[in-house]
């Protein structure tokens, strides 16, 4: 279970608070629910950097895209599909994941929602954008996060240099 708490100990916030998000609208725009973890990490940190290298996507990003939950689910749903059509073999299908995360790298992180309704039993994937590596984690993306910058676990898509021994969270206005 993710303890917000504790991972502030692991990564400090920003001094000014993000924008408060529409949780409502944004669950409805997209047509499902979001895990309680990722609404409190967004809530707490905004859209930035962990590590200068991992990025949370954020719903409503502006001019940020790149970062724009909504927009990369779009976009990381057609290019899985392209894939599928072109007879790559995915790890799950693109209806049971939604991109919620990326490396400096490119590297895809997803919930793999496929065996649950229920946001909060969704797991981890995360997928090498220029190979075919496909990891996962069974937790939700707070957990996840946390294992990975306090190295408790290491990924092997990421280099071997992630994260640093003290990790700070830049934010990106």
């Amino acid at each position: 279970m993710f303890d917000l708490d504790l991972f502030r100990h692991l990564v400090v916030p920003p001094d000014n608070a993000p924008v408060a998000n529409d949780w409502s609208a944004v669950e409805a725009r997209l047509g499902t629910g979001l895990p309680s973890d990722y609404k409190s990490l967004v809530d707490t940190y905004g859209l930035g950097s962990f590590g200068n290298f991992f990025h949370v996507f954020c719903p409503d990003a502006g001019s940020k895209r790149g970062l724009d939950l909504e927009y990369q689910h779009e976009r990381t749903t057609w290019a899985l599909d392209y894939l599928a059509e072109r007879g790559h073999t995915l790890p799950h299908p693109s209806a049971d994941l939604l991109s919620c995360g990326r490396s400096d790298n490119g590297d895809v992180a997803y919930w793999i929602t496929a065996g649950s309704d229920d946001p909060e039993q969704w797991r981890i994937g995360l997928g090498e954008t220029r190979g075919h590596l496909w990891e996962e984690f069974d937790g939700g993306l707070g957990e996840w996060l946390a294992a990975v910058l306090s190295r408790r676990i290491r990924m092997k898509i990421f280099p071997k240099d992630f994260p640093r021994r003290t990790v700070r969270f830049t934010p990106i206005t």
